[in-house]
């Protein structure tokens, strides 16, 4: 058993009660909070939860060290104190960190306490801070129960007086809490919800909410945090009973999506209509669609599917903690109620979004490629009530899309309003024939040009500028930042090196460039280990998505990084590579683009 060092703060002890009420102090005290009168309430000189927790402390505290149970009380507390508290606090930055030891004063009916210095019981401190801790989840939920998980058991406690009901491993805890609290396992949403409550806490995943309902009908709710010291953390959940519910599965299913634990469609509306229609409140409305979702369940199946739209709910989840609430609309289109209208909080909610989802399934599944495209809209800035809003925010949604998706749109009038976007909710005939009829000419100059270019003898200085633009017309209808052409054969310069095609307005020219970061990697022989090449399917390459490449080659995924490339589409044949660079951020290529954009670097190789 480890001995704790008695050595103390300059012989700091006093004497409180239960809501820390100081009788009386020595010198020392009197010293640390440079006073004359011992008579003080030690909350003023505390934080917040810290005072808590001490009350906490002191009322589970047992006196009797000679109790029934056999068990004595913890004496160590762990605590800030602020002694400057009552002059200059919100400047102040001085604090003691002090672990009181605890015993009670039969005679004065009140608690003595001594200040015990920190540095000699670094497992003594650990346990107190847990513990400690454990209060502050226990008063952020506080009913009659709650249970610890440590990593190897489950503990279950009363809340008032900290007594432990149960402590065993895991199956018995499940058989334990089943039966002890009447949990109706044969409903299967009590149950998924039971056993995600069991895995979430041996994984250490909490900030939780789990519902069961009870054979009685009555619904439980057990609330998750996590603490931890600097060798030890345990998952803390608290037990809520509730109302009696009817003769439905339960609450959680009226409420809740079974898949993805947000709200369903009809909740989330609701309280969308309520937030913007009735309270008035200043909001921001999201709607978030996973690009090509149907090509992915396709492609992997709806199993991972599926584990798509969990992984997309906890991105969103984390993203807007505290600050929003969302709910799955259908499908793969999920909705966002944010309360924060200021545009560099929803930045940073749909970065953090866009940016979890495409590095949680590319960490699970390096092959695939997932990604999210968001329209956005803001009350009332935008509309005053919530039809206007989500249809302003739907355009937002299908310009993103036609943007090359992964990307987020926030409505401006000015940028926005103009725009008329083309989709099945949102076109008419004539509309939707003008866009494909536009396309259909676009295509029919480029092979034209193309052709051109194979059929007439031309000088090099006419050949070089022709080409230039055929290459600034595929940038612009592919919707690329660049092309890069390669030609191991012709020993010419100016095929040789790289054409490289900006699609801005001031650089609408074609540029001869000497040397480029996948030079040096295409010029290796093709079955070389570091090949170029070996990723290459029958002559082709697409990545949506650049990143994927971190966890497969980190060689190459240096070399897209440094060259900012975050989504390409590569053609080879004949010795002859084409690439077409969508600069960062990643977006997909269009399907329809990706067949032309693949028909014309064809027909551009036989010209090399």
């Amino acid at each position: 058993m480890e001995t704790f060092n008695q050595r103390r703060i300059s012989d700091v002890s006093f004497v409180i009660d239960g809501e820390l009420n100081v009788s009386e102090g020595n010198r020392s005290f009197l010293k640390l909070f440079n006073i004359t009168d011992p008579h003080l309430n030690l909350s003023d000189y505390m934080a917040d939860a810290d005072q808590e927790n001490l009350k906490c402390f002191l009322r589970t505290f047992k006196k009797d060290l000679k109790s029934a149970d056999g068990k004595k009380s913890n004496p160590y507390f762990i605590t800030n104190i602020f002694p400057h508290r009552g002059k200059s606090y919100e400047s102040s930055i001085l604090y003691k960190s002090c672990l009181f030891y605890v015993e009670w004063n039969e005679e004065k009916s009140a608690f003595s306490i001594d200040v015990k210095e920190l540095s000699y019981s670094k497992t003594l401190l650990d346990k107190a801070l847990l513990e400690s801790r454990e209060y502050t989840a226990l008063l952020q939920n506080f009913d009659a129960y709650y249970f610890v998980y440590d990593g190897s058991k489950f503990i279950l406690k009363n809340t008032k007086d900290a007594t432990i009901i149960f402590k065993g491993k895991t199956e018995e805890f499940k058989t334990y809490f089943t039966n002890n609290f009447s949990i109706a396992m044969t409903l299967r949403d009590s149950k998924l919800q039971f056993y995600s409550m069991i895995e979430d806490c041996m994984n250490f995943t909490a900030n939780k909410v789990y519902k069961f309902l009870q054979n009685d009908k009555k619904l439980i709710t057990v609330h998750t945090i996590k603490t931890s010291t600097r060798n030890k953390s345990s998952i803390i959940g608290s037990i809520t009973k509730g109302e009696e519910r009817g003769l439905v599965q339960n609450a959680y299913s009226e409420t809740k999506d079974g898949l993805t634990d947000l709200y369903n469609q009809k909740a989330i509306t609701e309280l969308a209509k309520q937030k913007v229609n009735e309270a008035k409140n200043p909001v921001t409305l999201i709607i978030v669609d996973v690009d090509k979702f149907k090509e992915c369940n396709d492609t992997y199946g709806h199993a991972f599917g599926d584990k798509v739209l969990v992984v997309v709910s906890t991105c969103i989840k984390e993203a807007i903690n505290g600050i929003g609430i969302a709910g799955r609309l259908g499908g793969d289109e999920f909705l966002i109620i944010l309360d924060k209208t200021n545009e560099e909080d929803i930045r940073n909610v749909t970065r953090n979004i866009r940016v979890g989802i495409q590095w949680s399934i590319t960490a699970e599944n390096p092959e695939s490629v997932v990604t999210c495209s968001m329209g956005i809209a803001r009350a009332p800035l935008n509309a005053d009530n919530y039809d206007d809003l989500f249809k302003i925010a739907d355009k937002c949604l299908y310009i993103a899309k036609d943007r090359g998706r992964n990307c987020y749109i926030i409505y401006k009038p000015e940028l926005h309003s103009a725009i008329v976007v083309n989709t099945k909710k949102n076109s008419s005939a004539q509309t939707t024939s003008e866009y494909f009829m536009e396309s259909a000419n676009t295509e029919i100059d480029i092979i034209k040009a193309l052709e051109s270019l194979k059929t007439t003898k031309l000088g090099e200085k006419e050949r070089a500028e022709k080409i230039e633009d055929v290459l600034g017309k595929l940038c612009k209808y592919i919707q690329v930042n660049q092309i890069f052409i390669y030609s191991r054969k012709n020993q010419d310069r100016i095929f040789k090196m790289a054409f490289r095609m900006t699609n801005k307005a001031t650089s609408q020219k074609a540029k001869i460039i000497s040397e480029d970061v996948r030079k040096s990697y295409f010029d290796l022989p093709i079955y070389s280990d570091k090949s170029y090449m070996k990723y290459f399917q029958n002559g082709f390459l697409h990545l949506d998505n650049t990143n994927v490449l971190d966890t497969l080659d980190k060689t190459l995924y240096e070399m897209y990084l440094c060259a900012n490339v975050a989504s390409t589409l590569e053609i080879y044949k004949d010795d002859v590579l084409i690439c077409y660079d969508i600069l960062k951020p990643a977006r997909t290529f269009k399907k329809e683009k990706i067949v032309f954009a693949t028909m014309a670097a064809k027909m551009l190789q036989e010209l090399f």
